[in-house]
């Protein structure tokens, strides 16, 4: 049976895109801010305030509306693929950006408007632009350990996992990489691992993938490390069959690349009982990364000028006890033990002499942010407490350990929206932005009680606000200037079709 298709042109087009994105804004933005609503999520019956995590859920019956939701689901989610955090202040801005935008454009009762879709688009970018040179100008750098805890502090909601959060970067660094994980143990805790950050991540969301985090996220895995691209499992069958009889039911694959052939192979690997995790090698500095991996996991970097895949042996194998992949950048952590501290502090060693007889600004960088990591490792933030306090701070850790990584690189600004709202102030009265930038503040306060005030101490990380607002201005153009709309129908409920009630369902 053909696939039937909706069609939509014109402004009704249009209406419907940013009728279904707002349905999806309405619900999220109202859980920002201290008093912002909870959503209960059929899915596992979860209870929480994340707006990245609500807005994975939602659908309207409408093919065209929810054509619209998906538009503005993936400008969220490329908020938080850059930053990891801001996806409700993307989809608020966005919102409001469509609403100011559409006031310049034809409507049904209004056939030309007094300006062009081109115009209103350069216009978005035009202010967008000015806006963020604003927040830059505005920013103040970390300098104090208490800047960040205020930061995790606003994000987590928490005044106790705040100062855990925070105290733990400022210790790390602006380099350094803290994770938040569920614990079982009843007190939030902190543990330090060896561990690297590459900017690549899964090659497939089909295996052990989270799309509450958007991440695949192993236990304690073994890991074989390689520049090839791999094509097949095959050649790896007689170490995968070594660690299959030594009861390893964990294996992630980090390589330069993996074909479908290959992912389809761990699929059933994985049927089988025996995951295997296929992860991408990093962009830059791919083999001297590869390499600073294999020190902190132990094995060997199966380097494709020195050595066969298919001679892989088990002693090249090594042991990570955490991965957490994302779509573009992925944490490595390595077992902490005797061994492995002595294999990175000689290649911290080895790093020093290269950095000192360096005589390229782009390669010291690079050279000082790798031994900065092998240096420091990670802060693992342990969420303990019964399952369903804990689940629901998993979350919000997350966010805030993204928001304080985030200020420690470009500092912040005035929180709650009120950096933004500051800026609108002093805007023309035509500026499409005006109204817009102001959503976030208000939202916020149209929560609180009464006088609610937004407290001096709440900063914004502005590398969030930046980001959050670019994604919101290029999804709000999008929208408010397209006029035709193809959607694949949806298939109607039984009932619906037979024009009958069908039992069970109510009149």
């Amino acid at each position: 049976m053909s696939t039937r298709m909706v069609i939509k042109t014109g402004v009704a087009a249009r209406d419907s895109l940013i009728k279904g994105a707002s349905f999806m804004a309405d619900a999220v933005k109202s859980t920002l801010g201290p008093f912002g609503a909870n959503a209960v999520l059929e899915k596992g019956m979860k209870v929480t305030n994340d707006g990245k995590t609500i807005a994975q859920e939602f659908m309207s019956t409408d093919e065209t509306e929810n054509l619209g939701i998906n538009i503005l689901r993936q400008a969220a989610t490329r908020t938080d693929d850059k930053v990891g955090d801001g996806t409700t202040t993307a989809i608020t801005l966005a919102q409001a950006i469509l609403k100011a935008a559409i006031r310049h454009l034809p409507t049904e009762k209004r056939i030309i408007g007094d300006m062009t879709p081109m115009e209103v688009i350069t216009q978005i970018e035009k202010e967008r632009a000015d806006v963020t040179e604003q927040l830059k100008t505005m920013s103040s750098p970390i300098t104090t350990e208490k800047q960040l805890i205020d930061v995790a502090t606003v994000s987590v909601e928490d005044k106790d996992l705040g100062k855990l959060i925070g105290s733990a970067q400022f210790k790390l660094g602006p380099n350094g990489v803290l994770i938040a994980e569920e614990s079982n143990d009843e007190e939030h805790s902190v543990k330090h691992v060896n561990g690297v950050r590459i900017d690549n991540g899964f090659s497939t969301n089909m295996i052990a993938f989270d799309p509450a985090t958007q991440s695949l996220n192993t236990p304690m895995t073994r890991t074989l490390l390689t520049d090839y691209v791999i094509q097949s499992l095959v050649p790896l069958a007689p170490v995968l069959k070594i660690l299959t009889d030594q009861r390893v039911r964990d294996l992630a694959i980090i390589a330069r690349g993996f074909s479908a052939e290959a992912i389809q192979e761990a699929i059933k690997y994985g049927q089988a009982g025996f995951r295997i995790y296929p992860i991408n090698a990093p962009y830059t500095d791919q083999k001297e990364i590869m390499r600073d991996i294999a020190v902190v996991l132990g094995g060997r970097f199966i380097h494709t000028e020195a050595a066969n895949i298919e001679d892989v042996m088990i002693s090249d194998i090594g042991t990570a006890e955490k991965i957490v992949a994302r779509r573009w950048n992925s944490e490595i952590a390595g077992v902490d033990d005797s061994t492995s501290r002595t294999r990175v502090k000689g290649r911290i060693t080895e790093l020093t002499k290269q950095l000192k007889a360096s005589e390229s600004d782009f390669e010291k960088r690079n050279l000082q942010i790798r031994i900065a990591q092998l240096t420091s490792g990670f802060e693992i933030v342990k969420i303990g407490g019964n399952v369903a306090k804990r689940k629901y701070l998993l979350d919000k850790a997350v966010d805030a350990v993204n928001s304080v990584r985030n200020a420690f690189q470009e500092g912040v600004v005035a929180g709650g929206g009120k950096a933004l709202k500051e800026i609108a102030d002093k805007m023309p009265a035509d500026a499409i932005l005006k109204p817009a930038l102001s959503s976030v503040y208000e939202q916020i306060i149209s929560t609180g009680p009464k006088d609610f005030e937004i407290p001096e101490w709440v900063k914004d990380p502005v590398k969030v606000l930046r980001v959050a607002l670019e994604e919101a201005c290029g999804v709000a153009a999008t929208l408010s200037t397209t006029l035709i709309s193809t959607a694949q129908e949806q298939r109607k409920p039984l009932d619906q079709m037979l024009g009958v009630q069908v039992s069970g369902s109510e009149e």
